[in-house]
C-alpha cells in the first residue's frame, strides 16, 4: 500500500557520469510572487525560444488560478460564490467543481477536519496586524463552519450554500491544484525533468537529469535550516506549518490553520509534510492531518495508497508514516538522510 511506485527516497551515495547534450539545452528558471507566496518552476528544454515560452505559460496558469480562486479579488469565482451561493445555485467553471468535489472528499475521508467553510470565521483573522476575532464572534460562527453546508450539483456544475454565513477559502488546496496544472502543461510540452513550487507545495516531474532532486523541509523554528533533507523523484509533496502566517499574543502561536470545530488555530504540531503523488492532494492532506495531530493524522495516512507523511509535533519530535519507517529500516546507518524520530 505504501511502496510510492514512483517516489523513490533513496538514501544511498552514487556517482553518476556526465551526459552529453544539446548545445543549447539547458534548464529553464522563473520565480514570481503570485497567490500571496513565491512561485517558481526549473525545468530542462532543449530549445531556447521555447523553453522561455514555457516558463511565461507557468506564470499564466498560477495568475489564471489566483484570480479566479482567490477570495479577496472580487471578481474571482470563490468570491462570487461566497457573495451569492446562499441565495441561489451558482455556475462554475469546470476546474473549480472539480477542486471544489476533492475538497468534499477529502472532508468526507477526514470526518470533516479538513474543512473549506473554516473561513466562514477564517477571514476575521489579521495576521499582519495580529488581530483575531472575540470569543464571542467565534460561536457565533461556528455553525457556519461545516462541509455539508455546500450542495454540488455535478449536472449543472452549480454550487449552493445552505447557510447564510458560509464563506470557503481554497488557500488548503488550490495552490496544489495550480502546481499540478503547471507540472501536466510541462509535461504535455516535453519536459521530462521539472520542479514546480507554489508555498509549501511542490511537485517533482522526474528527476533532475540523472540524479535526484535534494528537498528540504523546513525547521519550523529554524528559518534558515531544515528539519529533514532527502532525495525525491516523481512526486508531489506539501508541508502546512504553523510559522507560515501567524503572530504571537503573549506565548500563544495564532496561525491559519484553523480547527474547523473551535475555529481558532489547531495546536498540537509545528509541520506536517505530506508526500504522494499529486500536490492537490499533498496540500489538502497536509493542513488535514496538521489539524488531526499525530496519533490520528498518521492513521489516516497509513490507510491512503501511495502516500507518506513526516510530521513535526509541538515539543519538535519527528514521526513518519509506516511506508518510510519500513524504508529507513532497510537502509544502512550510515546513509540514513532521515532523522530519528
Amino acid at each position: 500500500m505504501h511502496s510510492l511506485p514512483r517516489l523513490i527516497i533513496t538514501l544511498t551515495t552514487f556517482v553518476m557520469g556526465l551526459q552529453a547534450v544539446c548545445a543549447h539545452a539547458e534548464w529553464f528558471t522563473v520565480e514570481e510572487p503570485i497567490m500571496g507566496t513565491a512561485v517558481s518552476a526549473q525545468f530542462w528544454h532543449d530549445d531556447n525560444a521555447r523553453g522561455t515560452a514555457l516558463k511565461q505559460q507557468v506564470i499564466d496558469i498560477m495568475q489564471d488560478v489566483d484570480q479566479r480562486m482567490s477570495p479577496y479579488i472580487d471578481t474571482s469565482e470563490v468570491s462570487q460564490l461566497n457573495t451569492y451561493a446562499y441565495k441561489k445555485p451558482v455556475t462554475v467553471s469546470d476546474d473549480l467543481f472539480a477542486i471544489l468535489q476533492k475538497a468534499a472528499w477529502i472532508s468526507s475521508i477526514s470526518a470533516g477536519t479538513f474543512d473549506i467553510t473554516f473561513a466562514s470565521i477564517g477571514y476575521r483573522y489579521d495576521y499582519r496586524k495580529g488581530e483575531r476575532p472575540s470569543q464571542d464572534d467565534i460561536q457565533h460562527s461556528l455553525a457556519a463552519i461545516n462541509y455539508q453546508h455546500i450542495v454540488l450539483d455535478e449536472q449543472h456544475k452549480t454550487v449552493r450554500f445552505l447557510h447564510p454565513e458560509v464563506r470557503i477559502d481554497l488557500g488548503g488546496i488550490a495552490k496544489g491544484y495550480a502546481v499540478d496544472s503547471a507540472i501536466e502543461m510541462l509535461q504535455e510540452s516535453g519536459v521530462n525533468h521539472a520542479v514546480v513550487a507554489a508555498g509549501g507545495d511542490t511537485r517533482i516531474l522526474g528527476d533532475k537529469r540523472g540524479k535526484p532532486w535534494m528537498f528540504g523541509i523546513r525547521h519550523p523554528r529554524k528559518p534558515d535550516d531544515h528539519a529533514v533533507i532527502m532525495p525525491l523523484t516523481q512526486v508531489a509533496i506539501s508541508t502546512s506549518g504553523d510559522y507560515e502566517r501567524y503572530f504571537m499574543d503573549g506565548d500563544e502561536r495564532v496561525h491559519h490553520i484553523i480547527h474547523p470545530t473551535k475555529g481558532t488555530s489547531a495546536t498540537g504540531m509545528r509541520s506536517a509534510s505530506v508526500l504522494t503523488q499529486k500536490s492537490i492532494d499533498a496540500d489538502a492532506l497536509s493542513t488535514t492531518v496538521f489539524v488531526l495531530g499525530v496519533e490520528k493524522g498518521l492513521n489516516l495516512i497509513n490507510g491512503l495508497p501511495d502516500t507518506e507523511a513526516i510530521l513535526i509535533d509541538e515539543a519538535g519530535k519527528l514521526h513518519y508514516s509506516d511506508g518510510l519507517l519500513r524504508q529507513r529500516s532497510t537502509q544502512p546507518t550510515s546513509h540514513k538522510q532521515l532523522p530519528q524520530p
